[in-house]
């Protein structure tokens, strides 16, 4: 694609689509088994899978989840969490111990798609990834693709998270206020207008340092000042959700939504080096020999806003329209100061002192303007179109500020000061088509094209993305599925290989730096039998192109002015296969998620061959039972296994050579990881039809200390290498209260 298209185009392109659905669109009837349809004269035709009907769905790799599936018992310090229940699912790993991070058939980790009412989030987590920004309270579905992805998404290479939240009430009000160990909910939706207009509101606030704040005062006043030290530490968050649904007619519904939510950290101490006398058991602080400062500032967060018009145009054609706006806000700050100064003791008067201090400022903030358009037309019974167009304008603005100040006693003042930042401007651009088409009793068929285009400075990237997705009925309820899909991503997170913190930087890809692109096949039985049980076993091969690993030396955060440079191109492939039991009645749940997988990279620069990556889960087990027991009572237990990461063990140092040498990138595995997590809730019903919920969760609940970090040393009397691994995370109880209204 040689020149650049203009957003006119774009714009006119989405008129055509509308004029030809209003045109074209023809009574049908509907696919008997395949949708499950609700028509009411007073509300807009929706459109919805069962989602226990696991073998009549064309695509795979997809699971949807409703609000009570994601409420089921466990609550992490306060809220039942998405991510983490996601995280319980075949084919994915979560990486870092409580973090929500997402690995999906050997992704990196942003590769995955966020949205929220069909608008893109950036930063999706708080507490450093200890749970996800989405508010259990407004939910009401979230679908999950793994493979098999519609043409309608794209711009990832892994996963969709697609999270839809509820319209408040048209006819009475509801609400429920919850408070936690950390956090305190509040969410309560209803009619402004009784059938006309309805309003939910949900938000989340940390209280925690109405506790933190006055102990750290007092400590630093009646501990920490007798030694000329001090701490200071603050972490808070919140998030918000605003829907206002108008109806304005039969056929038309107005919806406004928006999101908020952002994480301050920061933190520090001061403290002077001392000495501890083993005979006399007293501790020697040198006032006036060295001081040391650190302090680090992180924050970030995401804000969405958003207009979506639903249009029924006939009985079997509606199209919604949505124009949004969507900001991602990521900042890490270091600090840190050294001053020493030491009396000369045959001239107490003569002083020697040096002092130095550094700080560095990294922020990104990224913008995103779009309109989209899409269609859903039912031309027949074994015959469903969609088809849409997109136009999107993104600004990514990254900055760094390091500044570095030297100065002692016997040379001059040294100053070293960084200020850069740069602005990216892009344009993407994107139309697809997606049918499902049922051939004969036994065969349906899914294709569909995604073309997309982005267009950064001088430099313009265009990808077509076909799909295909294929069910055969072997029996009533068993089916064969298999899909292809190939995705392409725009944006690269800035991150180091050490530390995956929420406040890495999204950076579009440049003339030096290719888009992502990934090509999956995936195929495997569904069956849903007699009694409650269902069982599936898929298989996944995925290829990546154009991946990208920190290529410097260790770092909190890679240069953004040489981000381009820091980075070295490499690919990745990933395959395995899953396999899902379950039993379903409706007092109980239990399921078993087994995972078989090998993830591997390959980058010239790193290493000749491939290797396996990081966070190659060799083998993962999920045991998930939950059981009422009445409507007073109902417990939640699920056990979760994998295999340990990877980590990279130098084997041997060379003389006078400066590096150490191993046999291959992550050639280490750590050991392996597992937990057991128990929920229950206590209900309790009033008298005016109100509920009271107690929760009482236990995450690890045995107190297995999982590694998070290991290191190998060399034994100096052996001379053989001794591995220690290191966790943290022992058995968090969880007590929550909620009350509903």
């Amino acid at each position: 694609m040689a020149n650049r298209l203009p957003s006119t185009a774009a714009l006119l392109l989405l008129a055509i689509l509308i004029s030809f659905s209003n045109a074209y669109a023809q009574p049908a009837a509907y696919a008997e088994g395949d949708y499950d349809i609700v028509l009411d004269s007073l509300d807009a035709s929706r459109i919805s899978t069962d989602r226990h009907k696991t073998a009549a769905r064309s695509q795979t790799g997809l699971t949807r989840l409703d609000s009570r599936k994601i409420n089921n018992g466990f609550a992490l310090f306060n809220s039942p969490d998405v991510i983490k229940t996601i995280q319980r699912l075949p084919g994915v790993a979560s990486g870092t111990e409580l973090l929500s991070g997402l690995y999906v058939h050997g992704g990196t980790g942003s590769d995955n798609l966020y949205l929220l009412d069909g608008m893109p989030l950036y930063s999706a987590s708080h507490l450093i990834g200890l749970f996800s920004s989405f508010n259990p309270d407004v939910i009401e579905n979230v679908d999950f693709y793994k493979s098999g992805f519609p043409a309608r998404y794209g711009g990832r290479l892994s996963s969709v998270v697609d999270v839809s939240t509820r319209e408040g009430g048209m006819y009475e009000w509801h609400g429920n206020v919850s408070i936690g160990l950390i956090d305190g909910r509040f969410q309560i939706d209803g009619p402004i207008v009784k059938g006309r207009t309805s309003v939910n509101f949900g938000m989340r606030r940390a209280w925690q340092n109405l506790l933190t704040t006055p102990i750290l005062a007092l400590l630093n006043k009646k501990t920490f000042s007798k030694s000329g030290e001090s701490v200071r530490a603050h972490y808070g968050f919140w998030d918000m959700n605003f829907s206002l649904t108008q109806k304005l007619s039969d056929n038309d519904r107005l919806k406004l939504s928006a999101f908020s939510g952002m994480d301050d950290m920061d933190g520090g101490f001061e403290f002077l080096y001392s000495e501890y006398d083993k005979e006399t058991r007293k501790t020697t602080y040198y006032d006036g020999r060295m001081r040391q400062k650190l302090g680090l500032d992180l924050g970030w967060g995401s804000t969405t806003a958003g207009l979506t018009w639903d249009h029924v145009i006939s009985d079997h054609a509606s199209v919604k329209t949505r124009a949004f706006y969507a900001r991602s806000d990521n900042k890490i700050g270091l600090e840190i100061g050294k001053w020493s100064w030491k009396k000369k003791a045959e001239d107490p008067d003569d002083l020697s002192w040096a002092a130095v201090f550094q700080t560095e400022d990294n922020g990104s903030v990224v913008q995103d303007y779009c309109l989209r358009a899409d269609f859903d037309w039912i031309l027949s019974g074994s015959h469903h179109l969609r088809f849409g167009a997109s136009a999107q304008h993104h600004i990514y603005s990254p900055v760094r500020r390091a500044k570095e100040w030297m100065e002692n006693k016997d040379t001059e003042k040294l100053d070293y000061d960084i200020d850069s930042g740069h602005i990216y401007k892009g344009e993407e651009i994107d139309i697809y088509v997606e049918d499902e088409i049922r051939i004969g009793k036994r065969i349906t068929a899914a294709p569909g094209i995604r073309y997309s285009a982005f267009l950064v400075g001088s430099k313009a990237y265009h990808s077509p993305e076909p799909r295909l997705a294929l069910r055969y009925d072997i029996l009533r309820n068993l089916a064969f599925k298999m899909s292809y899909t190939q995705m392409s991503q725009y944006v690269h997170m800035v991150k180091t290989l050490f530390i995956e913190l929420p406040t890495s930087s999204w950076l579009p890809c440049t003339e030096e730096m290719k888009p992502m692109h990934s090509r999956q096949i995936a195929g495997g039985l569904y069956s849903k039998l007699p009694g409650g049980f269902h069982f599936e076993m898929e298989g996944f091969w995925k290829t990546m192109d154009n991946l990208y690993e920190y290529s410097g030396g260790f770092a909190l955060y890679p240069p953004i002015e040489q981000w381009e440079s820091s980075f070295t191109a490499g690919k990745g492939r990933s395959y395995g296969t899953e396999l899902g039991l379950g039993w379903m009645t409706d007092r109980t749940d239990i399921s078993l998620a087994y995972t078989l997988s090998w993830s591997q990279r390959y980058f010239p620069e790193l290493y000749y061959d491939w290797y396996f990556d990081k966070n190659d889960y060799r083998n993962m087990l999920n045991i998930n039972v939950s059981h009422k027991f009445g409507d007073a009572f109902d417990i939640y237990c699920g056990w979760t296994y994998h295999t340990g990461s990877r980590i990279t063990f130098a084997e041997q140092a060379i003389e006078g050579y400066d590096g150490d040498i191993y046999t291959e990138p992550n050639n280490l595995r750590m050991p392996a990881y597992h937990r057991l997590d128990i929920g229950m809730n206590f209900r309790q019903r009033t008298r005016r039809g109100n509920e009271s919920i107690w929760n009482l969760s236990i995450y690890n609940a045995y107190c297995r200390i999982n590694p998070i970090y290991a290191e190998i040393r060399i034994n100096e009397e052996t001379g053989d290498p001794v591995g220690k691994s290191y966790g943290i995370i022992p058995v968090i109880p969880t007590i929550s209260y909620t009350f509903r209204f």
